[in-house]
């Protein structure tokens, strides 16, 4: 109680109102165990907050570690409380001008804090930030200055779902007040089911106004499956893998050519962990949209180490098997739908003839598809199979549409448009539903843009995305026939769903929400680099209310439209276009020599 009273006394002046949450707060929380060192430790439902050997050399390490990111002019925000030894050195270290903040989740942890120990004055350099994950994102999202969150891992993992929401809530307030253009590249899939939507994701960013690089692999298809022709599998697989690595060379060298802000792979995406690992070290920051099931598809195990970020469509043990295999930042990215493509059409009487049915399924034939689809045929509805991959599946032939074909995009939307129930069934490699629903499935997501009524596989991570009201379900097979008979009874209920789960992705699940929320991510954790950009502290406005220091600038600035971004070589090239018949300026020579180290530097292959 001694070191309590005189601690809260301490912080009494500067924050009274957290003096007394503090007071009433249970405590207790953690346990307070002596370390080898002697000073306290302290665990948490039988995990240790701090080392059990010496907690202030271990919270100088890792404060070492964070000081190589905090730059001057950030606001350094600490998630994890613990016993407040790695805060005090932030806080000791730090010139007296820096802005630390600490987020408090729980009270009674820092109650615990206060009552072990003196600590000095330095507790009032600190920031507390106390209340909603929401409240707190708010105040954060006020702060003038760029934020670099700090998080102790220790401490911060026992209150991992709050950081998770004042994170979502961060990003969601950081995209709506983006004002800046990032050059992102964004790298495609040979062939497969990601290519179209790497389309949605390059439609979604330039819609956005950043500018897009678009590396389309999409023109290599012909070649790649030439190369599969070979009887040897040896020989096939020895080919295919060798003409990977040349697209991926080639990859880097069209960064090389016209570095962007951020690589950004879909999945599928040519890309070598040799060359991930030479774009990191040439300081490429890069991101991979993973929207496969990682439990089917492991090629992520060779490469998480090599991506910066992974944005995933599947959460809990993915999080934690792509961390195992050495991912830095793994992030949950659910699928979406572009309404561009994906929308409501008004059919001609041929086309209702032709792609309209009581019910239909789209989509390739997997082993559950190919056993579950036969039962669900009847004479009381007319159904029709769309898609590839039914060869030897005769007890579907007579509802298979143009003999198996693929079909594209269009067409898919025409079926979509026309059904009266669209079946979403998950695939999976076993005879029945999938063992391990979990992920949301692109095609949840555009049957909704269409407006079209659907009949989807119960998912564990639906209900975060579409309410009971806007997508109907199914937990069991045998269940399907009778569900489908109430559903075609009430034309009524199906359109009132159908109009519900559109009016839902308009308005929180388009390619353009995504795309919003993964660069909100990657500039909440790199601030001086994408968030910055964000911020718009690189456009014409922005440099010149930050150009105070060198006035000179300015008239260079000036010639630029107000939201421009404008980098170095930009103010180069407009200094060269106008320097024939005249003499140049200091500054302008100064910016001309500099662009000159930048032009010989920035080889990359």
């Amino acid at each position: 109680m001694e070191y309590l009273n005189s601690n809260l006394e301490s912080l009494r002046q500067r924050v009274p109102d957290l003096v007394g949450a503090v007071q009433e707060s249970q405590g207790g929380v953690l346990t307070i165990v002596p370390s080898r060192e002697g000073h306290p430790s302290a665990m948490y439902q039988g995990q240790w907050v701090h080392s059990a050997y010496d907690p202030k050399k271990e919270a100088r390490s890792w404060a070492d570690q964070q000081e190589k990111e905090w730059q001057a002019g950030e606001v350094g925000v600490v998630l994890g409380v613990g016993l407040l030894y790695h805060i005090e050195v932030l806080a000791l270290s730090r010139s007296s001008d820096s802005r630390l903040v600490v987020v408090v989740p729980d009270l009674s942890v820092l109650k615990d804090a206060l009552g072990v120990r003196p600590l000095g004055a330095w507790i009032n350099r600190v920031h507390w930030m106390v209340g909603t994950a929401e409240d707190i994102a708010g105040q954060l999202a006020s702060q003038a200055s760029p934020l670099r969150f700090l998080t102790y891992g220790p401490a911060a993992r026992f209150h991992a779902e709050f950081h998770q929401r004042l994170e979502a809530s961060l990003r969601r307030l950081m995209a709506a007040q983006a004002g800046g253009q990032l050059h992102v590249a964004v790298v495609g899939p040979i062939y497969g089911g990601s290519l179209p939507i790497a389309r949605h994701v390059v439609s979604a960013l330039n819609e956005l106004g950043h500018r897009v690089s678009w590396l389309d692999h999409h023109v290599h298809q012909g070649s790649y499956e030439a190369l599969g022709t070979f009887r040897e599998e040896r020989h096939r697989l020895t080919l295919q893998s060798r003409f990977a690595d040349v697209l991926s060379l080639s990859t880097m060298a069209h960064l090389a050519e016209d570095p962007p802000d951020l690589v950004l792979a879909i999945a599928q995406a040519p890309l070598t962990l040799a060359v991930l690992q030479h774009l990191r070290k040439k300081k490429f920051l890069t991101a991979m949209w993973f929207m496969e099931n990682y439990r089917h598809l492991t090629y992520w195990q060779q490469l998480a180490a090599g991506y910066d970020y992974w944005f995933v469509i599947q959460q809990g043990e993915c999080f934690d098997a792509l961390k195992r295999a050495g991912a830095a930042q793994v992030r949950y990215l659910p699928m979406a739908a572009d309404p561009n493509v994906h929308h409501p059409l008004t059919l001609t009487a041929a086309e209702e003839q032709e792609y309209g049915a009581d019910v239909s399924f789209v989509g390739a034939g997997y082993a559950n598809r190919r056993n579950l689809l036969p039962q669900w045929l009847s004479h009381e509805w007319t159904m029709k199979l769309w898609g590839n991959e039914w060869a030897g599946a005769s007890n579907l032939s007579s509802v298979l549409q143009r003999k198996g074909a693929r079909i594209d995009t269009e067409t898919c939307v025409k079926v979509f448009n026309a059904s009266k129930i669209n079946l979403n069934l998950h695939s999976s490699s076993g005879p029945g539903l999938d063992p391990q629903p979990d992920f949301v499935n692109p095609r949840t997501f555009e049957l909704a843009a269409c407006g079209a009524f659907q009949l989807v596989d119960e998912r564990s991570l639906l209900p975060e995305l579409f309410t009971s009201d806007e997508v109907a379900c199914f937990r069991r097979t045998e269940d399907v026939p009778q569900v489908i008979r109430r559903w075609l009874a009430d034309a009524d209920a199906r359109h009132g769903y159908a109009q519900a789960s559109r009016c839902r992705v308009l308005q929180h699940h388009t390619y353009r929400h995504r795309m919003q929320d993964l660069l909100a991510v990657v500039g909440l954790h790199q601030p001086d680099r994408i968030g910055s950009i964000l911020r718009g502290e690189r456009s014409t406005k922005g440099l010149t209310e930050r150009a105070t220091a060198v006035p000179e600038l300015v008239p260079l600035l000036s010639r630029f439209p107000s939201g421009q971004r404008v980098e170095l070589k930009d103010l180069a090239a407009d200094i060269r276009a106008r320097a024939p018949g005249r003499q140049l300026d200091r500054e302008e020579l100064l910016i001309l020599m500099l662009d000159s180290y930048r032009a010989e530097t920035k080889d990359l292959v």
